[in-house]
C-alpha cells in the first residue's frame, strides 16, 4: 500500500478493540483489520481509498482490511473507533466491498458499540464468541444497506511499494516502479491514482519534500542545494517550486516546528504509529 503499514495487537486473544478519541489526527496508513469510525461530535477530513470526506457528527466510515486511510480531526472533535479481526468476517470483506465506504445511517452503529464494548468490559463465559457473531452481523447488515461490488485485488501488489519509495526516493522512477508492480503503465497510473489520490509524480514530490524537510532540520550546516540534490530533485529552481507547492513556504523560511498537513507523511521505524500527538485516548 501507499501508505504505512501499522501492525495491531489485540490483548487476551480478543478480536476487537474498541477507543473514544479526542482530536484524532493521523498519518496515511493501513492495516490488516478493518476498522469502523464514527464521528460522535464535531467534525473531521476522512480519506479511504479513493474516497474522501468532510466528515461531521453521526457520520459513520467501513475500512476494510488494507485500504490506505488517514483521519484529520477538527478542534476537540471526538471520535469512536473500533478495530476488529479481519479473519473474524474476510469470507465476505476479501470479496465484496461497498462502493461508498460511508455507512447508512439506517445501521445502528450505535447499539453494535455498545454491545460489543459491555461483552469486552465484562468478559462473561464466551464474550469472545459473542464478539465474532456481533461482528459478522454489523458487517451484514453494513452490507445489505449498501451497493456493494466485488472487492478488486489488484492493490495487493502494491503493498510493498512504498517501502522502495521510501528507501530509493532520491533516485526511483515511475519505469522502475511501474516494473516493480509487474502492470502495463496506464493500468499503473489509473490504481495509483485511484488509491493514493494523486500521480505517482506528484507522490513521489510529496515523499522527496518529507525528506528535505527532515534533513533542513537535521543538517543545519548542509546547503539548500545539496538537499534538494539528495532527495532527487535535479535542479534548485525545480525543488524550490515544489517544495512551496507543497509546503506553502520556500526552504529557507521554513517553521522550525512545520509539518506536512496532507497524511502523506512516512516513517522509517518498523513499529510505526500514525497518531499523532495532539490525539488524546479519552
Amino acid at each position: 500500500m501507499l501508505g504505512n503499514y501499522e501492525k495491531r495487537y489485540f490483548e487476551n486473544g480478543e478480536k476487537a478493540w474498541i477507543g473514544r478519541y479526542i482530536n484524532l489526527t493521523n498519518l496515511l496508513h493501513w492495516h490488516f483489520e478493518c476498522e469502523i469510525i464514527k464521528i460522535v461530535s464535531g467534525h473531521a477530513h476522512i480519506k479511504i481509498g479513493e474516497h474522501s470526506y468532510e466528515a461531521i457528527t453521526d457520520d459513520c466510515f467501513l475500512c476494510l482490511e488494507e485500504d490506505l486511510h488517514f483521519i484529520s480531526s477538527g478542534p476537540d472533535t471526538i471520535i469512536d473507533i473500533i478495530i476488529f479481526d479481519s479473519n473474524t468476517v474476510s469470507d465476505l470483506t476479501r470479496k465484496y466491498a461497498p462502493i461508498n465506504p460511508k455507512i447508512s445511517k439506517n445501521i445502528p452503529i450505535d447499539m453494535y458499540f455498545n454491545t460489543i464494548k459491555k461483552q469486552l468490559s465484562e468478559k462473561k463465559m464466551l464474550y469472545r464468541k459473542s464478539i465474532e457473531s456481533l461482528l459478522r452481523i454489523m458487517i451484514i447488515d453494513i452490507y445489505q444497506n449498501s451497493e456493494v461490488i466485488n472487492r478488486n485485488k489488484d492493490t495487493f501488489f502494491l503493498k510493498n511499494l512504498i517501502s522502495k519509495i521510501n528507501d530509493e526516493y532520491a533516485t526511483i522512477t515511475f519505469e522502475e516502479a511501474v516494473d516493480y508492480c509487474g502492470y502495463s503503465s496506464a493500468y499503473f497510473s489509473k490504481i495509483f491514482k485511484r488509491f493514493s489520490g494523486m500521480n505517482f509524480s506528484e507522490y513521489l514530490n510529496v515523499i522527496r519534500v518529507e525528506h528535505a524537510i527532515e534533513m533542513i532540520k537535521s543538517e543545519p550546516q548542509t546547503s539548500i542545494t545539496a538537499i534538494s540534490l539528495k532527495c532527487g530533485f535535479t535542479t534548485i529552481r525545480n525543488f524550490n517550486r515544489v517544495f512551496k507547492e507543497i509546503t506553502g513556504y520556500s526552504p529557507s523560511s521554513l517553521p522550525k516546528d512545520f509539518v506536512i498537513d496532507t497524511g502523506m507523511r512516512i516513517s522509517g521505524t518498523l513499529n510505526f504509529d500514525p497518531t499523532q500527538k495532539e490525539t488524546i485516548l479519552i
